[in-house]
């Protein structure tokens, strides 16, 4: 048993000494890199980021807690370029804008530095800048339609926006009843919007309000637009006289201007003749652009061919005294709707439509609209 007890206490002896002299080897080995006293590491930049805008970019972070730093560097393109960031002696953020970046991602390095000099351990952060090619694949958004009222009032229609590039905003820039030049910006998820103070005659520009990044320090803008034609509100008309109906409900001559070309007005189709007519009161004194005109798809999906070939407008002042604008073709064929535009801006609160002939002694008609300021 002495015998197996001397044995280990050599075996351990041995590898005690094994053991120092390595690390004495390897003291010897690394000591050149050792500096004294240690290294010294400023506070490095905290939570950084970086917010996208038009060749340039906004890089911020927080403070932190070592009062030492007194200043940072932001480097980029390989640290071939760099810009001095000055820490205020207070303030919770530090942040640089950085200009003249060409349009492309960008890979930045943050180093803070303190009094000595000492500089801290680097913090990437990636961040991108946006320029002329993101801003040529911008698209305007749409107005469908512009509806105009007797009061003055206009409601914008708005067709789909190009939210997948950042689209979050339409700016209507137009000049309002004391005569000031305007703008509004209506948020995208909105289908349509009111303007009540334009100033009667005008038209309004439109554009559409991008950013690429939610966090984006720059709008990025489509060129302006202009409104086109407005479409006179059809609930402030009246139909004040016409031909025939062949029966109220389904048939009935309001059905002609009730916003849809999916009812019908039917002419009598026991007694009625052409010429067939309506007379509308537009409740105000309009000028208008032009007229627009829809065959009927009501119980016929594929279109009611039973409308006119030629068609008639007339407008007046008083509805006793009334201007011939022109006898024009109709395609009782056609579903869509059919404008004839008024060179002359004929003026009036009357007008009248007039089926001139057919094939068909009755006439059966969807929809029509007038348009103009």
């Amino acid at each position: 048993m002495k015998k197996i007890l001397h044995n280990i206490m050599i075996m351990v002896l041995f590898i005690t000494i094994c053991t120092f002299s390595a690390c004495t080897k390897m003291d010897s080995t690394y000591k050149q890199f050792v500096v004294p006293g240690g290294l010294t590491y400023p506070g490095k930049a905290t939570s950084p980021l970086v917010y996208p805008g038009l060749n340039r970019v906004k890089v911020i972070w927080l403070r932190g807690s070592d009062p030492s730093v007194i200043n940072a560097r932001v480097f980029w393109n390989n640290y071939t370029d760099s810009v001095n960031v000055i820490i205020p002696p207070t303030g919770d953020t530090i942040s640089v804008i950085i200009d003249n970046l060409p349009e492309k991602s960008y890979s930045f390095m943050i180093q803070t530095y303190d009094t000595k000099g000492h500089v801290s351990i680097p913090v990437e952060i990636m961040g991108e800048s946006y320029g002329a090619k993101y801003q040529a694949q911008l698209l305007t958004r749409p107005v469908n339609s512009t509806i105009l009222n007797t009061k003055g009032k206009i409601t914008i229609q708005w067709g789909s926006a190009d939210i997948a590039n950042g689209a979050y905003a339409t700016e209507v820039n137009y000049m309002d009843t004391l005569g000031n030049n305007k703008f509004q910006r209506f948020p995208t998820n909105l289908q349509s919007s009111i303007i009540s103070d334009l100033k009667p005659g005008t038209k309004y520009q439109y554009r559409t309000v991008f950013k690429p990044d939610s966090i984006s320090i720059d709008d990025f803008y489509t060129g302006y637009s202009e409104s086109g034609d407005f479409s006179f509100d059809k609930k402030d008309w009246k139909i004040i006289d016409y031909s025939s109906q062949h029966s109220d409900g389904e048939n009935a001559v309001i059905n002609f201007i009730d916003g849809t070309d999916a009812t019908r007005w039917h002419t009598n189709a026991n007694t009625s003749t052409y010429p067939h007519f309506a007379t509308i009161d537009m409740g105000v004194v309009r000028t208008i652009t032009k007229f627009g005109v829809w065959i009927t798809t009501y119980q016929t999906p594929g279109g009611d061919t039973r409308g006119p070939d030629k068609i008639q407008f007339l407008v007046s002042m008083d509805d006793i005294n009334w201007t011939d604008l022109g006898i024009f073709d109709f395609n009782r064929f056609l579903i869509s709707e059919q404008t004839y535009v008024m060179p002359s801006l004929p003026i009036g609160r009357y007008f009248k439509f007039v089926g001139v002939a057919g094939p068909n002694n009755y006439m059966v008609m969807g929809e029509i609209s007038a348009y103009g300021f």
